[in-house]
């Protein structure tokens, strides 16, 4: 009796639509597999084998037009903040509906991380700008889920009956996403009853908090968090140089941070050692930033070199223009978290004689407004999607900084410009060989160890939360951000 429909559930973190499901291949993470990538003569090409069965909502046939369409509107949507590996793309062969041959003019590594989502042709086309379309509603799935409806108070799904994988049919009538301004509420409306399910981020004091009825899972992870240097921030009060940052990274004790910031959730907390790879996908990640402990002689030596004195031993230092080694430090206001390790480093680095300004936004000042233009910082504490994929282009290619010219849809967000680190993220990407591109890895880690556009503090692990006397079924699947809810199909209410 179980798997009749039940009443509607109710879960937290729901400020995102769904995307659009594909009729292709997935491996167990949720990856999407094409067929080997081959080789013929300067070309390099991806052939995705299409489900037969794959059918959108409305009963139209999921084809591979729908994936050339996909990648016509990533290009040429106004304001698309990625097209990295898409531009790449010369052709896409669609005269088999079942079959998509997409053709590279030269190797292209990370052909995994593109078509994470496809889009239907017969609903959104012709045009390929659809900037203005579905910015209220998306009425198509090829997913378990129809969405119903959408505001800023809440996101209601509903299954849908076309799916064609039947096993995968919702056992619920509905799922109503709530969104929630912060952890806190969110824990509040479990306690309460007022949700069943969430996928809040990690916070102090969970195990204390997530009690009784509660369960939570915490683990893995898919976002690495650490404190990103702007280099161009507008309000900086001097440049921030490889020396300042080096400063700044042996004044920190990562190993304390990772503690406060995660031991309520997940057991020794591990430092993140690499700046840019996930150490849970494969070898990429190396201990490249290892040699950054607190080093009061370092930090001394390094600013000593670019003329900062330290006129008062227990004071801050301060360069020729007399201006204080201040550092400006932006997050989001209440992500307990967060501020935890923000009151953490300002006393950690005081005897450092480094200082900071803190001053934190709303997450939607800070990354909708704030961040992609790069009027934040110069640090900024925050996390950043990886992909099992060792691409690092979107973080270190020069040609990846925002700028006005190219409308602020680049995410090198530190301005990070070594054009050797640019060349080698570069070379990354176009290099197939495991081991060769393990050497380019490693060479590009040893730079950016140097460099320091970033300090990497922790894997930032992901956490699921639920309400186990009111709902059957969540705990199979947390292994990226929001992934506990992958298999929301299976959920049933109880009672």
């Amino acid at each position: 009796m179980w798997r009749r429909r039940r009443r509607r559930a109710r879960s937290t973190r729901a400020g995102r639509r769904p995307r659009c499901r594909s009729g292709r291949r997935s491996d167990r993470r949720g990856r999407h597999r094409g067929e080997p990538p081959a080789g013929a003569g300067d070309t390099f090409t991806l052939t995705y084998r299409l489900n037969p069965e794959a059918v959108w909502s409305d009963g139209t046939p999921f084809t591979s037009t729908d994936v050339r369409f996909t990648w016509r509107a990533r290009l040429d949507t106004d304001g698309s903040l990625s097209t990295i590996g898409y531009e790449l793309i010369s052709d896409i062969d669609t005269s088999d509906p079942h079959t998509a041959v997409v053709t590279f003019p030269e190797a292209y590594a990370p052909w995994r991380d593109l078509f994470g989502f496809v889009l239907p042709a017969h609903a959104l086309g012709p045009d390929t700008n659809i900037a203005d379309a579905w910015n209220d509603a998306i009425p198509i799935s090829a997913g378990p889920w129809l969405q119903q409806s959408w505001s800023q108070d809440q996101h209601v799904l509903v299954p849908n009956d076309n799916y064609w994988v039947p096993e995968r049919r919702p056992l619920v009538d509905r799922v109503v996403m709530v969104p929630r301004e912060d952890t806190d509420s969110e824990v509040v409306a479990l306690q309460t009853g007022e949700v069943m399910a969430a996928f809040p981020q990690p916070f102090p004091g969970a195990v204390k908090r997530l009690t009784g009825d509660l369960t939570f899972l915490g683990g893995g992870g898919t976002y690495l968090e650490g404190l990103w240097v702007n280099q161009n921030a507008p309000d900086r009060y001097f440049d921030v140089t490889t020396n300042v940052r080096q400063a700044v990274a042996y004044s920190l004790d990562r190993e304390l941070i990772a503690d406060v910031a995660l031991g309520s959730i997940i057991e020794d907390p591990q430092v993140l050692q690499c700046a840019g790879w996930n150490p849970t996908f494969g070898e990429w990640c190396a201990y490249d930033f290892a040699r950054y402990t607190q080093n009061l002689e370092k930090v001394t030596e390094l600013l000593t070199a670019e003329g900062w004195t330290r006129p008062d031993p227990n004071g801050l230092w301060v360069n020729a223009e007399g201006t204080e080694l201040v550092l400006q430090w932006n997050t989001v206001a209440g992500n307990k978290r967060r501020e935890d390790v923000q009151a953490l480093v300002s006393e950690m680095t005081a005897p450092f004689g480094i200082g900071w300004e803190i001053i934190n936004y709303d997450a939607g000042e800070l990354f909708q407004n704030r961040l992609p233009v790069m009027n934040f910082g110069p640090v900024a504490l925050f996390a950043n999607s990886t992909t099992p994929d060792p691409t690092v282009h979107s973080y270190y290619h020069i040609d990846r900084i925002p700028t006005e010219e190219n409308g602020f849809t680049r995410q090198n967000f530190t301005a990070y410009a070594n054009q050797e680190a640019s060349d080698l993220a570069a070379a990354i990407d176009r290099e197939v060989d495991a081991a060769v591109r393990l050497a380019l890895v490693r060479e590009l880690g040893e730079i950016l160890a140097t460099d320091v556009p970033w300090i990497p503090l922790y894997l930032l692990p992901n956490l699921l939360v639920w309400n186990s006397s009111l709902v059957e079924g969540p705990g199979a699947y947390t292994f990226s951000v929001y992934g506990g809810f992958k298999d929301i199909y299976d959920w049933r209410v109880i009672g």
